[in-house]
């Protein structure tokens, strides 16, 4: 039989790398003037607590807890909001990231909520 954690623990490290990711690009470009530093510095540092918490998540599901899969569901939720915004900007690279954030988001619940999924955690 299939394990049916693995596949929350694939989503859980894409999200995280994605936020990790993030919080490199937005410290990357770094504004040249002293608030735009400050508010992208503060904006990257968001992004790595965000990345670090899907990280715990992440190892929460590894080891199997049965209480990684409430922050995982909230990290779902978290997603769509996020993933809306993007749906409606106007660079195509922003729709097609927030098009992939909401499907990862979705098939996450779906995958979180499946009965078998309690049973293999502990």
């Amino acid at each position: 039989m299939a394990d049916p954690v693995r596949p929350l623990l694939v989503i859980a490290a894409a999200e995280a790398l994605g936020a990790l990711g993030l919080a490199v690009a937005v410290g990357l470009s770094l504004g040249s003037s002293d608030a735009g530093t400050v508010a992208a510095a503060a904006t990257a540092g968001i992004w790595v607590l965000i990345a670090v918490g899907l990280g715990l998540v992440w190892f929460g599901l590894y080891r199997r807890r049965r209480l990684a899969r409430t922050p995982f569901l909230l990290a779902q939720a978290f997603a769509l909001v996020v993933a809306w915004p993007l749906l409606a900007a106007d660079p195509a690279v922003d729709v097609a990231l927030g098009a992939a954030s909401a499907a990862l988001a979705v098939v996450g619940v779906v995958l979180a909520l499946r009965p078998s999924v309690p049973a293999a955690l502990h």
